[in-house]
């Protein structure tokens, strides 16, 4: 969901260089298509259609050692969950790598720029969101989707404020938590540049232990954010960052470490129950997912990035990530939902996780692709410029 527009040219000051002077064309290209990689995952991440469709880091799967909710586990719960992760870290950075030195008048003009690209596509989509699941809701029952009647019961007894904490496209969380960090940039920057990597750390404790400060951010969000904003602020000559990275023992075990550490962690939630695992053990284990991933990739993209940047079909998926992002759901959860009221198969479970993901790429891809070629004013609006 990288923003097109941080790309692109604005007006020189002594504070600020335009962020295409700051960030060389390898990696803003790297950037792009990872951020495509991490919305596909995004996608799968929502697509769990097992028991257990709320995964937290210590879920242990009530199907035990079943193949199909171990295959859908290890995608969505573990080899997936760095792109969040990579997320804040692509915003952090990028809302930082352009300033020579923070100011009070650079600061306002940013967070001007992302109250239109940020708050605005949140307030139009969760609108939107709100009013389609009311109308599918009503026509279906509550009971049908429980969930979406549970939101939209809320906003009925007059809790408005639950748009805000609780919408209906409950992906919009991201965009909510990346505004709030927008606001305490000021504070990150500072830590950033005189604490250095002492920021990272401090950011890095409620991350280790799973706790996000209650109506602030998710804490995913305030340590790779700090961590994109570090990079940025100290400029940081970080492996990958201007070229392919060097080719070494760790160039080719860190992809290998990623998925092994992924497997570990799919087998011990299948178990979990019936050994009486400690949930810190699935709390470790779901961490070393996360970093592991977050490493590999780069990896993975100086691998075989290049070999696809010039692909027509790569480059058409990449411009409609945010519509990818902000239209899947809860269109998927109530497709699944609506298919497994009529059969529990397993074949149907999987029909759904890899089928509707394949159906939802490309209609949010189509849509923005479509809106763009009519009106290229509406889909700026709509997506915030991205």
């Amino acid at each position: 969901m990288t923003e097109r527009n941080e790309l692109a040219p604005e007006a020189n000051s002594p504070d600020r260089l335009t962020t295409r002077q700051a960030v060389s064309p390898y990696l803003s290209r790297k950037l792009r298509l990872l951020s495509l990689l991490a919305m596909v995952c995004v996608v799968l991440i929502h697509a769990y259609n097992y028991t257990d469709t709320f995964l937290q880091p210590t879920t242990m799967i009530t199907e035990g050692l079943h193949v199909g909710a171990m295959v859908q586990f290890f995608l969505s719960n573990a080899a997936t969950r760095f792109a969040t992760p990579l997320f804040f870290c692509i915003s952090g950075y990028l809302f930082f790598v352009a300033f020579r030195r923070f100011t009070f008048g650079g600061y306002l003009r940013k967070l001007g720029k992302r109250a239109y690209t940020l708050l605005v596509p949140y307030l139009v989509w969760v609108g939107l969101w709100t009013g389609v699941a009311a109308l599918l809701v009503w026509a279906a029952g509550f009971d049908t989707f429980p969930i979406l009647g549970e939101k939209l019961g809320g906003l009925y007894a007059g809790e408005w404020w639950r748009i805000f904490t609780d919408p209906v496209p409950f992906q919009a969380w991201y965009i909510l938590d990346l505004f709030k960090l927008v606001i305490v940039s000021p504070i990150i920057y500072v830590a950033v540049k005189y604490l250095r990597l002492g920021a990272v750390a401090l950011a890095a404790i409620p991350w280790a232990i799973d706790y996000s400060i209650p109506y602030f951010v998710n804490c995913d969000g305030l340590l790779f954010f700090t961590l994109g904003a570090y990079l940025a602020v100290r400029a940081v000559e970080f492996p990958g960052k201007d070229g392919p990275m060097r080719k070494n023992w760790l160039y080719y075990t860190m992809p290998c470490v990623w998925v092994a550490v992924c497997i570990a962690y799919t087998v011990l939630s299948a178990v979990g129950r019936s050994i009486s695992l400690h949930a810190v053990v699935l709390l470790v284990m779901y961490k070393l997912c996360v970093l592991s991933g977050f490493c590999a990739v780069f990896v993975l993209y100086d691998m075989i990035g290049e070999s696809v940047k010039d692909s027509k079909f790569v480059n058409v998926l990449a411009s409609g990530t945010f519509m990818l992002y902000i239209t899947h759901e809860p269109l998927q959860h109530m497709a699944f939902q609506t298919i497994l009221r009529y059969t529990q198969a397993d074949w149907a479970h999987m029909l759904c996780y890899f089928a509707l993901p394949a159906v939802l790429i490309s209609i949010g891809v189509g849509l923005s692709v479509g809106i763009r070629a009519l009106s290229p004013k509406l889909h700026a609006f709509l997506t915030g410029g991205r």
